[in-house]
């Protein structure tokens, strides 16, 4: 199939077909890095679960605009993981912290800790 391109799939999610749950992590990981317009559109629409209607008339712009914003800030969100991989990275540590298994105190404790500041 010459000149066919086709998206790459992560782990992660597939793209364009995210839930609120893999946005508000993406957001939690890599939202420092949108514009606090941006973050705000999506903490709103993701987080507090308000209408591209609703925060149009609070910051007085149009639906169109918020939607452009949103939709901007979520393929954002998705450029970063795909090419950082933050997430991924620490899921995967997280699983092979779980399959670690040993009769060691002082090792469980220490797998405890690193769990809880992964989840954290």
């Amino acid at each position: 199939m010459i000149g066919v391109k086709f998206k790459r799939f992560t782990p992660f999610y597939i793209r364009g077909n995210m839930d609120r749950f893999e946005i508000s992590m993406l957001r939690s990981y890599y939202g420092a890095l949108l514009t606090e317009t941006q973050n705000e559109y999506l903490r709103l629409h993701y987080d507090e679960d308000m209408s591209y209607g609703e925060i149009a008339e609070i910051y007085s712009v149009s639906r169109q605009a918020i939607l452009d914003a949103i939709n901007k800030g979520v393929k954002l969100l998705e450029g970063f993981e795909e090419k950082l991989g933050f997430i991924k990275r620490d899921r995967q540590i997280l699983g092979i912290l779980k399959k670690v298994d040993t009769d060691d105190e002082k090792i469980k404790d220490s797998i405890e800790e690193i769990k809880k500041i992964m989840e954290d």
